[in-house]
């Protein structure tokens, strides 16, 4: 073969507007690609001197391209389930009553004794401005169990029917780390707060095996190539999970990069076994390739804010005694980390309120002193609330930040009502991460906000909650140039990858994305809107319009 030949591209897109998220965010006219990764990007005519009669050219007219967009902390393998589930997002179910007839429904087409499940409501978008309780689902459902989770997955109602599997009464004794909400006479409302209460339930749904688990992941995989996820973290996995993923892999249907968190505690398992799990398991951070990798170990040591469970500094709103949930024991959280450090394994840990980070960081800094985390890029979930203190122990310890800029808007309202007007100014402050010099990547926690990634980028830019508008720091906003790197090359490098993906550069991994419209000069308030007209990985296309 002839040098020539050698470097012919396999596809050329010309034309369009080339967003490379370099380091000097470059934009160029075309790219080409060779044996899935890019081979080139400049102007038109310099791309065309590598077209031969082998390769594909789309001519792009004008239209902007920008490196496949990472998620850098959702749950692929939850999405693709609750996409299965009733939808009690609002939109569209707006009160309890839609929620009670979307149950009727589910019912009618269930065998008796089925579980009905869904996810997605918020009690501050509802009609009636309250949780649901088990005795509003009783009615529709007297003979099958229903239980449906909160949007932060942090809350959930279960039905009497529900309850009575599960053994929950006014007897039952509050569990370590979470709560049985009761009423004025001691009665199980319905509300479970937090796994170890929402476990007693949990345990009795059928579980998921392993070719559900597939469905689920392919299911989920279609819905994210459909608007521009190329690459995500996926946090919390069991054993059986990964063995999906593989399975999958082997098929050729695994079309999402991913890399699988080992979850830290599974079920009612002690603490003892939870430690022998992670110092047995047989893989290390980085292990696997650019499709499918090992990246460490996910715990969560508290809630979320909208359903008064993150942990924090100070009391919730009109209810002094209320600072939220710490659902890890200190002492427990710190051998889990101690373990996962040991083994090799770095760590990302949900932290919600501020009290939450400020034990995080002290486990970090303690398991540091037993072997060093420096360079290993342990990192932060959520992390609504830093302060100096926080800012500082970052720096010093090299720690990361997966941040979901969606949550302030799809449930900013909720945020707003339960920490008030100045706590909430401070809520995921973008500008201050990333001028305190901490990388910072974004993402939308689905199922617990939406998965399709815009409207979550312009909230790191709009910060403003999407039924009421309310503003939260605006201060804290960032460029469009610094969210779309948070949303790429940032995600990139949280898991070791910055080097062959998160930007479109001579080598790197060809997984781009053609949008309907600029993002970099469209109306700030379009860029949520923004839709994708092809999703292309290793330069094939997985999804087109």
């Amino acid at each position: 073969m002839s040098a020539s030949k050698a470097c012919i591209a396999d596809l050329a897109l010309l034309n369009g507007k080339i967003l490379t998220v370099d380091k000097d965010f470059t934009t160029a006219e075309a790219v080409a690609v060779k044996d899935g990764k890019i081979q080139a990007v400049g102007t038109t005519s310099e791309i065309k001197k590598l077209v031969g009669d082998s390769t594909e050219v789309v001519d792009l007219e004008g239209k902007t391209v920008m490196p496949g967009l990472y998620d850098s902390h959702l749950h692929l393998i939850g999405t693709g389930l609750a996409l299965q589930w009733i939808n009690c997002r609002t939109p569209p179910l707006m009160s309890i009553e839609d929620m009670k007839k979307a149950v009727a429904e589910k019912v009618k087409a269930a065998k008796p004794s089925e579980w009905i499940l869904g996810r997605g409501w918020d009690q501050a978008k509802l009609a009636e401005h309250r949780n649901p309780s088990r005795w509003d689902f009783d009615e529709v459902a007297p003979d099958n169990p229903v239980v449906l989770t909160r949007t932060c997955g942090h809350l959930l109602v279960a039905n009497s029917k529900a309850l009575e599997i599960a053994g929950v009464s006014k007897d039952t004794p509050q569990p370590v780390g979470g709560q049985i909400v009761k009423d004025e006479n001691g009665e199980p409302t319905g509300m479970m707060e937090e796994g170890p209460a929402m476990i007693l339930v949990r345990k009795h749904i059928p579980p998921t095996g392993i070719p559900e688990t597939m469905d689920a992941i392919k299911t989920a995989c279609t819905a994210f190539n459909k608007v521009g996820i190329t690459s995500v973290i996926d946090a919390g996995n069991t054993e059986d999970e990964m063995v999906a993923y593989q399975l999958l892999k082997e098929k050729g249907e695994l079309t999402v990069r991913t890399n699988m968190m080992l979850r830290a505690i599974q079920g009612q398992e002690s603490i003892e076994d939870s430690v022998k799990r992670i110092m047995n398991f047989p893989m290390l951070s980085g292990y696997g390739d650019d499709l499918l990798r090992f990246q460490g170990l996910k715990i969560l040591i508290d809630g979320g804010i909208g359903g008064k469970t993150a942990l924090l500094r100070e009391p919730y709103e009109n209810d002094p005694e209320d600072y939220g949930l710490l659902t890890v024991p200190v002492d427990n959280l710190q051998k889990l980390v101690d373990a996962a450090n040991k083994r090799g394994m770095l760590c990302g840990i949900h932290c919600c309120g501020g009290k939450a980070m400020d034990i995080v960081l002290d486990a970090f800094k303690a398991t540091d002193k037993i072997k060093s985390i420096k360079g290993r890029r342990f990192y932060l979930i959520h992390a609504y609330q830093p302060s100096e203190e926080n800012f500082k122990d970052c720096r010093d310890l090299g720690i990361q930040v997966a941040s979901q800029p969606s949550f302030l808007y799809y449930l900013g309202d909720s945020y707003y009502e339960n920490v008030g007007h100045e706590r909430s100014q401070w809520l995921k402050p973008h500008r201050a991460w990333l001028d305190e010099g901490i990388m910072t990547a974004s993402g939308t926690d689905s199922p617990v906000t939406p998965y399709p990634p815009f409207p979550s980028l312009w909230a790191a830019i709009a910060r403003r909650s999407e039924v009421k508008g309310t503003q939260m720091g605006i201060e804290q906003k960032i460029t469009r140039e610094e969210s779309i790197r948070m949303y790429t090359i940032n995600g990139a490098y949280l898991t070791f990858e910055e080097d062959i993906k998160g930007s479109l550069e001579p080598g790197k991994l060809a997984d781009m994305i053609i949008l309907d419209r600029d993002i970099m000069t469209c109306p700030i308030d379009e860029i949520k809107d923004i839709r994708v007209l092809k999703t292309m990985l290793d330069g094939k296309i997985v999804y087109s319009t």
